[in-house]
């Protein structure tokens, strides 16, 4: 019986009969019953004041843009990151883990950038929406060259807007689309850009990328004697000396004439051209002969894109108004190319470091 009782259910219903029981005994034993009085009426039930909705409090904004960012040696992880929103922040630090992410807002970005390659910085603009990911890109690769011309910004800026994969294609961000790429649209808007910079930062830009592609080959000058005729060899032996000659022999083509210009006044332009068209081969493995040959015929009527194939233009003593041309002569080169080759030009280390 005990056991019944101790069981909720079995309370409630004792409760209930007890309460019943009790309600019947009170009625039998009661006095006769008096004449009704009067019932007041219940105080009506005020009704409760509606409780307002607490609204969500708004993620604070950006203090300021990307556009205008230029990374110095003292501007911290902070100050890149105050300039994102909290959807981006938020996706790095998940990115990254909350230490790395709490260490990076006090590293130098500059010194992050170095280190991380496009690589890591591909990770992060992932983070980004398509505009700050045009934006920061941008950033990117002014740092990395050093360059603060606020004008050759946005110019560059405007060009990637109006296709955010030149940009993408630099940080290696485009692998699985490479196949549905505009080739024609890509490489329109790589022009854009590099019109966009001064005549100088052009010049500086085709050097740095000629020798990091002749840094990368294995074309030698062993291979540029090989290919010469008798009386060339001769001068170029002679203007070196015989104690220097093996060096030129083993030297890549940049580090064989680069020392001096007056080598290049040894060969013929029927020698200068068939060399750029070899060493051109070796440095982009896969050009069609035709592009080689194209380029080729170019170049012949061009002193300083051949001086800039070997190594020898010296920005520095180039006329202002020389340089201005030196863009526009290389442009047409890339008229030679077929999409696939465009797209292969494109995505090599040596120029998507530019």
């Amino acid at each position: 019986m005990q056991s019944l009782i101790l069981d909720p259910r079995m309370r409630c219903l004792a409760v209930l009969l007890a309460a019943l029981f009790i309600g019947a005994a009170l009625t039998a034993c009661a006095a006769p019953t008096p004449e009704p009085t009067a019932t007041q009426a219940p105080e009506p039930t005020p009704t409760p004041t509606p409780t307002a909705t607490p609204t969500a409090t708004p993620s604070p904004e950006p203090t300021a843009s990307l556009a205008d960012l230029f990374l110095t040696d003292t501007t911290l992880g902070n100050e890149v990151m105050s300039r994102l929103s909290k959807a981006e922040t938020d996706c790095i630090r998940a990115a990254l883990g909350e230490d790395i992410y709490t260490a990076v807002l006090g590293l130098p970005m500059k010194r992050l950038v170095r280190e991380s390659g496009s690589g890591g910085a591909g990770s992060f603009l992932l983070c980004l929406t398509e505009d700050n990911l045009v934006l920061m890109g941008e950033v990117l690769i002014d740092s990395h060259h050093g360059r603060t011309d606020i004008e050759a910004r946005e110019c560059r800026v405007a060009a990637a807007r109006a296709n955010p994969d030149v940009v993408r294609i630099r940080f290696a961000l485009l692998r699985s689309e490479m196949g549905t790429l505009d080739a024609e649209s890509l490489l329109s808007s790589a022009k854009e850009q590099f019109d966009c910079l001064n005549p100088l930062d052009q010049a500086n830009l085709l050097v740095r990328l000629t020798t990091t592609l002749d840094e990368e080959d294995t074309f030698t000058g062993q291979d540029i004697v090989e290919m010469l005729p008798d009386e060339e060899v001769s001068c170029i032996r002679e203007e070196v000396g015989d104690a220097l000659f093996a060096g030129f022999l083993n030297s890549t083509v940049t580090g064989a004439f680069a020392p001096s210009a007056s080598l290049l006044d040894c060969l013929s332009l029927e020698s200068k051209t068939a060399l750029f068209a070899a060493f051109t081969s070796s440095r982009v493995e896969g050009l069609s002969e035709g592009a080689v040959l194209c380029m080729a015929n170019i170049v012949a009527d061009s002193p300083n894109i051949l001086a800039l194939g070997f190594g020898t233009l010296d920005v520095d003593q180039v006329d202002e108004s020389e340089l201005a041309l030196l863009g526009d002569e290389v442009a047409p080169l890339f008229d030679c190319l077929n999409s696939e080759e465009v797209i292969q030009v494109l995505t090599l280390p040596a120029v998507v470091e530019q």
